[in-house]
């Protein structure tokens, strides 16, 4: 019975969680062997690629979101400047949004700091609180403009997410 609960309360912050993120990561790794063998990148090739290799998976319209989210966990380790305009195209994808954010985050100052500012405009809701707090992870100071003015928003948790990015940009 213990156990059930747990398994059962586990469940559920996961799929808070995901839902929270925008997206429900366990659809992509519920795949199939039969899914997977037709995959046409496959888990160890994608881990293995450099920047301009994986930004070309992100480009691709025939790859399958399972080598996307691979690419962009990859890209979290090698990814290059080069490769933000690929990982940006995703920030509006309610399925890789937090892949593409997860890879943005450690990258150098510079584009990705630009990518993540102009998605502020164009986003809303879930995938906009995503943004915000990736902008608030990479404390990036020139955001502050954008997010003070976000603070207006009617949605809560838009405001909720711009205040706590502010501060934690203000914080030394």
């Amino acid at each position: 019975m213990l156990r059930r609960t747990f398994f059962a309360i586990a469940a559920a912050t996961v799929a808070v969680g995901n839902r929270l993120r925008g997206q429900n990561r366990g659809e992509l790794q519920r795949m199939t062997d039969e899914q997977l063998a037709s995959t046409p990148h496959k888990s160890e090739e994608i881990m293995a690629m450099d920047s301009a290799e994986l930004a070309a998976i992100l480009n691709d319209p025939d790859a399958t979101e399972f080598a996307k989210a691979k690419a962009c966990q990859r890209l979290a380790v090698v990814g290059a400047a080069a490769a933000v305009p690929a990982l940006a195209g995703l920030l509006s994808d309610v399925r890789l949004a937090h892949y593409a954010r997860t890879a943005l985050e450690p990258m150098p100052p510079g584009a990705a700091d630009q990518a993540l500012r102009e998605a502020l405009g164009k986003l809303d809701g879930d995938l906009l609180v995503g943004v915000i707090n990736s902008i608030g992870v990479r404390r990036d100071p020139l955001a502050l403009a954008g997010l003070t003015k976000l603070r207006h928003r009617e949605d809560q948790a838009v405001r909720e997410a711009a205040t706590a990015a502010i501060n934690r940009i203000r914080r030394p």
